[in-house]
């Protein structure tokens, strides 16, 4: 049908169970972009939305199921009360759609900027964009338009930012710093490419020189870029195939060299690197993969990464994945988000962010662990807090008046057990367990365990070196923290809180 675009938004019912059926645009007889999705005008379950303001004002082609019924709109019509019923309280959640993997993660003119991968017309996996969302805490977000479209070369999957100061690509107009955006377009070839923005990341520009990497192995991806500065060079983590990673270099962030593959076992896709200054002052970077295995190592005097310990791990059971940490700048804390991969039931959006940490390098008993806290702003979400330090418990319990929570103790005494909204935490001497997760305890005395509880899932750290997400929907008829032992505990620090923004 011929489709005059006479307001931004065309309006696309869905029935979440429903069968995909594809929508195609097309200019002057050539596809320019497409999706999928589960087309209900019959009692749907939700209305996305597709956004054409790249074709506002003219008649393109569209091939669409046959009783498809075209209504343009402004804008969205807000989610209703039901809808948004177990949005998550503090953690970051598309407004619609499926989200999975952190994109593009930097910190630009007071702001922090979060892309993520994104179906803006289900909530299940598909129809890959970049949504984009800014922040100046790391809490409080504000939702942008979306940022890169599939094209009909790819959809557009995960990949980093930089934040080019030096304008080594190129590519600056005007007066704003240039930020560059890599990712991976996957259509009938996987391939490494570059969109760029010259307005503070409001707006991307695809680079027409992409792509910069070919398909060098099926499905290669995930492209993570970092600047070694004391070797004055640019590298890209990139995932190949099965547990096999690699390195590339370039001095102008547009001409890249393979420097080196190997494997990182037990892991696959979303590659992270960057440097850390561990707690005994060495300076060592971690490579890490989606399932949070993770190298400590260091670049030898031919510039090749070399490990210097067995392979490490920080996640367990967990439904955190693909993380990834804020472009590295020096003298700033090094920041990370997750994809919290938890089920959000019955809503038009799923999938969510993981509360943001703050990494850290520590040496103890002579090999070095990654460790990951919440970052200090989830101070400024408590509300309602119950401190009792140096006491002995055996019984304790509390109310919850909030969707989300944070319980925090500290402890040399074991074994005792817990619940938060109804889902059961041990704390033994070996570690903590929940479900299927097991958090090994590291050779530290004491027990540094901090709980964030929100809607549909809850995250577990013991002493930052182990951390578990774990999938789990609150249940009403148990709002309340409650702990038990059979002997007499003594809690160095307890806390339990309520969190809202």
């Amino acid at each position: 049908m011929e489709l005059y675009v006479e307001k931004r938004y065309l309006k696309i019912p869905v029935k979440f169970a429903g069968e995909n059926r594809r929508f195609t645009l097309s200019e002057n007889g050539a596809p320019v972009y497409a999706f999928d999705a589960a087309y209900a005008p019959d009692a749907p379950d939700a209305e996305y939305y597709a956004d054409l303001r790249g074709y506002a004002g003219r008649t393109v082609a569209l091939d669409a199921p046959e009783n498809f019924v075209p209504v343009f709109c402004d804008a969205p019509a807000p989610l209703t009360p039901a809808q948004n019923a177990l949005r998550p309280a503090v953690h970051f959640t598309a407004e619609r759609g499926w989200i999975n993997d952190p994109n593009g993660l930097c910190f630009y003119d007071g702001q922090y900027h979060l892309f993520y991968q994104h179906n803006p017309y289900g909530r299940l996996w598909g129809n890959m964009h970049w949504g984009h969302a800014v922040s100046p805490d790391l809490f409080h977000w504000t939702h942008r338009e979306e940022a890169l479209f599939s094209d009909m070369e790819g959809a557009m999957f995960s990949g980093s930012a930089v934040v080019d100061r030096e304008n080594c690509a190129g590519l600056k107009r005007g007066s704003e710093t240039p930020l560059l955006f890599f990712y991976t377009s996957a259509g009938k070839r996987s391939t490494q490419c570059l969109a760029y923005s010259t307005d503070g990341g409001e707006t991307l520009v695809k680079y027409g020189g992409n792509p910069l990497l070919p398909e060098l192995a099926g499905g290669n991806r995930d492209p993570k870029v970092v600047f070694d500065a004391e070797r004055s060079r640019w590298l890209m983590a990139l995932y190949f195939e099965g547990r096999n990673y690699g390195i590339f270099v370039s001095q102008d962030l547009l001409h890249w060299t393979l420097l080196q593959r190997f494997d990182l076992p037990g892991d696959d896709e979303c590659p992270d690197l960057y440097p850390l200054t561990a707690d005994d002052g060495r300076t060592l970077w971690i490579y890490s993969g989606a399932h949070d295995m993770y190298y400590v190592g260091e670049f030898d005097k031919k510039g090749l990464y070399q490990p210097i310990q067995a392979v490490g791990q920080l996640s367990y059971s967990s439904a955190a994945y693909a993380a990834q940490t804020y472009f590295y700048e020096p003298g700033k804390p090094v920041i990370r988000l997750a994809w919290n991969r938890s089920e959000i039931p019955g809503a038009p959006f799923n999938g969510s962010m993981c509360t943001p940490m703050e990494m850290t390098l520590r040496n103890i008993g002579g090999r070095y662990y990654l460790c990951a806290h919440p970052v200090e702003g989830v101070e400024s979400l408590v509300r309602n807090e119950t401190r009792r330090d140096g006491e002995t418990l055996c019984d304790y319990a509390q109310p919850l008046r909030s969707k989300a929570c944070r319980i925090a103790f500290e402890t040399k005494s074991v074994p005792f057990s817990c619940k938060v909204y109804g889902l059961d935490i041990c704390v033994e001497t070996g570690g903590v367990s929940c479900g299927e997760a097991f958090l090994p305890r590291t050779e530290e005395e004491t027990m540094q365990v901090e709980i964030l509880c929100d809607t549909t899932s809850t995250e577990i750290y013991l002493n930052g070196t182990a951390i578990t997400a774990v999938p789990h929907v609150q249940d009403p008829e148990q709002a309340s923290f409650s702990l038990h032992a059979e002997t007499p505990v003594y809690f160095e620090k307890f806390r339990v809180a309520e969190l809202a923004l």
